[in-house]
């Protein structure tokens, strides 16, 4: 199965664009940056809305449903004890969660060859919730990469309180244990499908990289220790 020429590479373009405009505003995690790079630099391939991993407190009723309004306190690097004090007289207007995960990367392929490949270098680097989610002849096959790793803790109800002050530096020490194998998981991702991608190079993407003075020269975990050093002003334990 081949999607629709032209329809797919304006799609392509599009989804391009986008990645930029997301990263202007903050919208792009830059450990994800890198993936998302080496993956639009084939022809055959662009990514949509993705998420590198993150921990999240969310004012839901159950901890799965997505409902970004919810979020009470998100962030993509380690969290210290002190970022969750407030859990302590925040009033939960539902239930108070807390919930780690891993990455989730969304794929669209132009042909049925490619989407087995990038399914088979998934399941291989430890995403093993990964499949195809839809068919269609204007977008592609639609794959969304999912690697499992995922933690939810009830924290709080408008009566109860279910993490003891004494307990938070553990909790705290769970819920980044939680992130980091995600991102350990993106890590080997990436240098699985650094083998085998670019296979047929994008030429305007290329291009718009070396416009960009950018190169495919930063893997997702050096990327994160980065921003993790920025945050802490120290190297993190990976």
């Amino acid at each position: 199965m081949r999607a629709y020429r032209s329809e797919w590479k304006l799609r392509k373009e599009q989804a391009w664009r986008r990645i930029w405009e997301d990263l202007e505003i903050g919208y792009i995690d830059r450990d994800l940056l890198p993936i998302l790079l080496l993956i639009n630099a084939d022809s055959e391939l662009y990514t949509t809305s993705s998420c590198s991993g993150r921990i999240v407190f969310v004012d839901l009723d159950y901890p799965w449903e997505r409902d970004e309004t919810g979020i009470v306190f998100k962030s993509h690097v380690p969290i210290t004890p002190s970022e969750v004090g407030f859990i302590y007289h925040y009033r939960p207007y539902r239930k108070l969660w807390a919930v780690a995960s891993g990455p989730i990367i969304h794929v669209y392929c132009y042909t049925g060859k490619k989407a087995i490949e990038i399914l088979t270098a998934a399941r291989k680097t430890g995403f093993k919730h990964s499949g195809i989610m839809y068919v269609s002849k204007t977008r592609g096959i639609f794959l969304e990469l999912v690697t499992g790793v995922y933690v939810a803790q009830l924290v709080k109800t408008s009566n109860a309180i279910f993490i003891k002050p004494e307990d938070v530096n553990s909790f705290v020490g769970l819920l980044n244990s939680v992130l980091i194998e995600g991102k350990k998981r993106l890590q080997r991702l990436y240098l699985e499908l650094s083998k085998i991608l670019p296979e047929k190079p994008d030429e305007r993407v290329s291009e718009d990289l070396k416009n960009r003075q950018l190169a495919l020269n930063k893997t997702p975990l050096e990327a994160f220790i980065e921003v993790c050093r920025e945050k802490y002003a120290k190297p993190v334990q990976i």
